[in-house]
């Protein structure tokens, strides 16, 4: 139904990159993109884990990405404006475990 991919983050101590999430469109709304970042949580705080990073564009298309990660309280820390290309802007989510 889905997958959540993650790591270290190399030269850091207790911090962890969330590289990427996927649930199934037929299962979207459904809690599993939630049950999934729950379960990497879980992981990463066992883990000593202090603080996880993703990254997402500005483009509007990623607005429910966006909107999906302040629901799971991770907070905007920094914005690299036209980083991919004029107008999309990277923009870096924080949460602290």
């Amino acid at each position: 139904m889905g997958y959540v991919c993650y790591g270290p983050t190399p030269m850091t101590a207790g911090t962890f990159d969330l590289y990427w999430i996927a649930s199934d469109p037929l299962v979207r709304g459904q809690g599993v993109g939630a049950a999934l970042v729950s379960a990497m949580e879980g992981d990463l705080r066992r883990r000593h884990g202090r603080i996880i990073r993703v990254e997402t564009s500005a483009m509007e298309a990623y607005g429910p990405t966006r909107g999906f990660y302040a629901a799971m309280q991770y907070k905007e820390e920094s914005r690299f404006r036209d980083f991919y290309k004029p107008g999309d802007d990277l923009i870096i989510l924080c949460k602290r475990l």
